[in-house]
């Protein structure tokens, strides 16, 4: 499998080890012999092939040895995964800080009551910890539905018959009903839901989906079989929250001909926008329409309030007083604990308030609670992602503890990212919150999936982040043997990104992707030792020269060629999109790669990205489900939020394999 070793490979050392086990005759039969003493218990060897491990570990570079161990421990299912917030995750922590005291570092988190995160000046580490806390909310796929009960007056409504929305609020509320139809502000030929004077404060507002139907159920609005920008949830929903309603009774319109049937799961419609502050549910037809009956004062039911809103006869009708729904809802939507884990080697003279980090993300899946490619719920071990990395920084703390130079040296924090996997929330935090100023970072270096070296070649991303690069890179790279290949861009899906943002200079070390990555497959026996070692080699070397260098990196702005993680689709869109949980709807932009489909066509750092080709466009999965349907040369046209401006912008899309 890696070519590049000598004689056999790492991989297959330790596969072969597995297999040599002696031969075991299986047509013999069982027995039971009398011992005569544990002492005299040693069994002749078998007929395999035998390895001499120990002699093949003293054989291969030390690093690779330590490296090894360390893989070999975080991937072991006693840390489960080290999901964010769990025990595992919170042993995976204490592994790291533990190692950083053994090397020799510094803690480096205020904790005395009153102190702020930064740093004292003289570099008192008196009181500090490793460990830096923080919450974090994983997105909407966390959510979960604890209970959900629902009244009409004195009646019970049994919940086969309703479903709470996956984007509705916990609450309880009394409140009579006002039918809002397709909930519409302002559609084709003047047709609206409501009156300029509409007030729904105190009302429970029964919506229907989609859009105005003709005769045959198909809509008036929209092309063959499908419905129009106008049927989108997202737009109603906020209509309905500017008019003060108190609860949402979401309905599918009868005969609708391409709606879908049945009611929606609330897991399905955790994809629905805006995020409510409201209780809402969706309901059958049937007890729609019994409810609209009861309270409506002149008896109408569902099948004839619809016909009428698909004629725009009607705007909205108050439902009686005294005619009132309760909902009592409750949805969990935690926010994990996590935390970064990290440690200082203080510098010295001049440069000592120059910095230097050294990082890579401990998390990972768990069980599959984000991200996972398996749809598994067994233990996804992260052995190259991102125990690989940790590794990496560990081995790069004891190198550079015991580096001696006689000059001004800069500080160096090697820090463990927590809550990577769900959107670089420990990067983000840590730079947001201390403890050392951005602008004092000559460079960040991020080691993330670098345990599969194959072919003797790696990827080293951000190689255009900084004037200096230029020279030191080649110079340092040439004596290793390996082949690097260079990508200029300081973006991508890793904690590297957070600081390129920050413009701080940053290089991130790649092995490249493979078809375990996120599935629990990602075993740290398939890893490999000493081309991993002959990385951390190379970062170590420019480390070191990085710490001593008089004059800081000087930032250049680099989008091009940002790496972008397996994703199985045949195109590229060329973002890096924002993970923040707070939009009202779409994908926030946090970052363009240029020479890609989304530079070329126009789109930039901050727009939102609300729809693809007329399709509401919920989150970050229904992007990638877009981007995935899609050829080279495909056209989709999307339309995105720019400031207070919406417009359409075509996109040509390109090959995932280039740019």
């Amino acid at each position: 499998m890696f070519t590049h070793l000598p004689c056999r490979s790492t991989w297959t050392a330790f596969a072969v080890m597995l297999l040599c086990l002696p031969a075991v005759a299986q047509d013999s039969e069982g027995r039971i012999e009398q011992a005569e003493g544990i002492r005299s218990f040693s069994p002749e060897g078998g007929s395999g092939e035998l390895i001499d491990l120990p002699a093949y570990m003293d054989s291969i570079d030390p690093t690779a040895v330590r490296w090894y161990q360390h893989v070999q421990t975080l991937a072991n299912p006693w840390f489960e995964g080290r999901q964010p917030g769990s025990r595992g995750g919170r042993l995976a922590a204490e592994y790291m800080s533990w190692y950083f005291d053994q090397a020799g570092l510094e803690p480096v988190f205020v904790v005395e009551e009153g102190q702020g995160p930064g740093l004292r000046e003289d570099h008192d580490f008196e009181g500090r910890s490793w460990y830096q806390p923080f919450e974090f909310n994983p997105g909407r796929s966390t959510r979960r539905l604890i209970s959900a009960d629902m009244k009409f007056g004195t009646r019970d409504i049994d919940p086969e018959h309703y479903t709470p929305l996956g984007n509705s609020s916990s609450g309880t509320i009394s409140a009579p009903i006002t039918f809002v139809g397709y909930g519409i502000e302002e559609g084709p030929d003047g047709y609206s839901s409501f009156k300029d004077t509409t007030d729904l404060t105190g009302r429970v507002a029964m919506l229907l989906r989609y859009e105005p139907l003709d005769e045959d159920g198909q809509s008036q609005w929209g092309n063959g079989d499908s419905f129009s920008e106008y049927s989108g949830v997202d737009r109603k929903l906020q209509s309905l929250i500017d008019r003060g309603a108190a609860g949402v009774i979401l309905v599918n319109p009868p005969g609708a001909t391409h709606g879908r049937r049945g009611l929606e799961s609330f897991r399905y419609t955790r994809r629905f926008r805006p995020q409510l502050d409201i209780p809402a549910v969706h309901m059958d037809q049937d007890t729609a329409d019994a409810l609209l009956k009861d309270s409506d004062k002149r008896g109408r039911g569902l099948e004839r309030l619809t016909g009428l809103a698909n004629v725009g006869r009607i705007t909205t009708i108050d439902g009686r007083e005294t005619a009132k729904v309760e909902l009592d809802i409750e949805i969990s939507r935690p926010e994990l604990p996590a935390q970064n884990v990290a440690a200082v080697l203080p510098g010295r003279g001049e440069l000592a308030d120059e910095w230097i980090v050294i990082g890579g993300h401990y998390d990972h899946l768990g069980h599959g609670y984000v991200g996972s490619r398996s749809n598994s719920d067994e233990i996804h071990y992260g052995a190259d992602d991102n125990a690989s990395g940790v590794g990496a920084v560990l081995v790069l703390a004891d190198r550079l503890s015991a580096f001696k130079h006689d000059g001004d040296q800069r500080s160096i924090l090697f820090i463990g990212f927590d809550a990577e996997e769900a959107g670089l929330h420990g990067s983000k935090w840590f730079l947001d919150n201390g403890p050392i100023d951005p602008d004092s970072i000559s460079c960040m270096i991020n080691m993330d999936m670098m345990g599969r070296l194959r072919e003797n070649t790696v990827s080293v991303s951000g190689t255009g982040t900084a004037e200096e690069f230029d020279e030191l890179l080649p110079r340092l790279t040439g004596p290793t043997g390996l082949v690097v290949r260079a990508s200029p861009g300081g973006t991508g899906p890793s904690d590297h990104s957070s600081f390129y943002s920050s413009d701080v200079p940053v290089l991130f070390f790649y092995s490249g992707d493979h078809d375990d990555y996120h599935t629990p497959r990602d075993h740290a026996w398939l890893v490999n030792p000493e081309g991993t070692a002959r990385i951390i080699d190379l970062a170590g070397d420019i480390a070191e020269e990085l710490v001593v260098t008089p004059k800081p990196l000087t930032f250049r702005e680099s989008t091009e060629g940002g790496r972008a993680r397996r994703t199985g689709a045949k195109v590229r869109l060329g973002i890096m999109p924002s993970y923040s949980s707070d939009l009202p709807t779409g994908v926030l932009i946090d970052g363009i790669s240029s020479g890609t489909s989304a530079s070329e066509a126009g789109l930039k750092k901050g727009d939102i990205i609300l729809k693809w080709d007329g399709e509401e466009i919920s989150g970050g999965s229904a992007l990638m489900q877009k981007i995935m349907s899609h050829k080279p040369g495909d056209t989709p046209v999307l339309l995105i939020k720019r400031g207070q401006d919406e417009m359409d912008i075509p996109v040509t899309l390109k090959s995932s394999g280039g740019s």
